[in-house]
């Protein structure tokens, strides 16, 4: 599988993280994000320029194996990374028949591009009217797992699951598997005892 180009970035986390920074700290930092992003992890080398910022260097925590991470950094490339690869294994589930998959292959290959985007917000993306109610639904209840991470937003994206039909109604819907289904319930769980 190739590297993921791209991470979400939760701009509201990194304005309040970086709030009495120092432009030059904030640019050394991000700068810092995107090459852990790209490299998996931070070396000595990597952070050698920027070890008298003491801010900037603050938001690193160095790890047994030595090297360093911005462990939300960290946490949303593997969140993105396991999200991809449930949809690449719920994908291949449906196609176990060689001949199935032969059928399907473009079919799957297209429809990839757009069940990823779906999955990524977009608030500047035009909806098309001629999608059915099942792919809007998905898409709707595809943008609820970053709300449902945000502590912020966590309330409301709960309230849309109860209101769409239950939070199994909603795992069914995404097609979540065992695995899934045992992390997202923990989580949900859990923010709703820190909430209640």
């Amino acid at each position: 599988m190739a590297k993921d180009p791209a991470v979400l970035f939760y701009t509201s986390d990194f304005l309040s993280g970086t709030f009495t920074m120092t432009l030059d700290d904030k640019g050394a930092y991000i700068t810092l994000l995107c090459l852990q992003h790209q490299k998996g992890k931070l070396t000595d080398r990597d952070l050698h320029m920027y070890k008298n910022m003491t801010e900037v260097m603050s938001k690193f925590v160095q790890m047994e194996d030595g090297f360093y991470y911005n462990l939300k950094m960290k946490e949303c490339a593997e969140k993105r990374k396991a999200y991809s690869e449930s949809r690449r294994t719920n994908r291949l589930k449906k196609n176990t028949s060689k001949q199935n998959i032969s059928k399907t292959y473009d079919k799957d290959i297209k429809n990839i591009s757009k069940t990823y985007v779906k999955h990524m917000e977009n608030e500047n993306e035009n909806e098309n009217i001629n999608e059915t109610v099942t792919e809007t639904e998905v898409a709707i209840l595809s943008k609820l797992e970053d709300k449902l991470m945000d502590i912020t937003t966590f309330k409301s994206a709960y309230k849309e699951i109860q209101e769409y039909g239950g939070v199994e109604k909603y795992f069914n819907a995404l097609g979540y598997d065992e695995s899934q289904r045992n992390n997202w319930g923990n989580h949900i769980n859990n923010k709703l005892k820190i909430l209640t």
